[in-house]
C-alpha cells in the first residue's frame, strides 16, 4: 500500500492532487497499482469523505488500464466508498481512439 498527500500551497497552481506521490512512487517501483482512493478532511466540518479522481488522475491512471478500481463517494454517506472500475467512471476515455480502440496502457491489466 502507497500513501501520499497532498500539500496546501500559496500558488494554487503549482499543488498537486493528493494521490500524485503515490501514482509516481508505483511507477517509480515498477508496482502496478490496482485500486485508489482519495480521503479528504473537508475543513469546513472536519469529516473525511472520499472524493473520486479528477480528470488529471484519471489519465495518471490510465497507465495501469481500464480495471483500476477507483474510490468514489456512497452517494448516501460521503464518508464512504463504492469500487468503480476506471473505465466506469470515464465511459468515453479519449485515448483509445489513437490506439486503434483499445485502452492504451503501457501496462498490463491483470497485474
Amino acid at each position: 500500500m502507497l500513501t501520499s498527500v497532498g500539500f496546501d500551497n500559496i500558488h494554487a497552481s503549482v499543488t498537486l492532487c493528493q494521490e500524485t506521490g503515490a501514482y509516481c512512487q508505483a511507477y517509480t517501483l515498477d508496482r502496478a497499482v490496482t485500486a485508489s482512493v482519495c480521503v479528504f478532511r473537508d475543513p469546513e466540518d472536519g469529516r473525511h469523505v472520499i472524493l473520486p479522481p479528477c480528470g488529471v488522475c484519471q489519465e495518471r491512471l490510465a497507465l495501469w488500464g481500464p480495471d483500476v478500481e477507483v474510490g468514489v463517494p456512497d452517494p448516501e454517506d460521503p464518508t464512504r466508498w463504492i469500487a468503480r472500475r476506471l473505465e466506469e467512471v470515464n465511459p468515453y476515455y479519449w485515448a483509445p481512439h489513437f490506439a486503434g480502440g483499445a485502452w492504451p496502457s503501457t501496462k498490463q491489466h491483470s497485474e
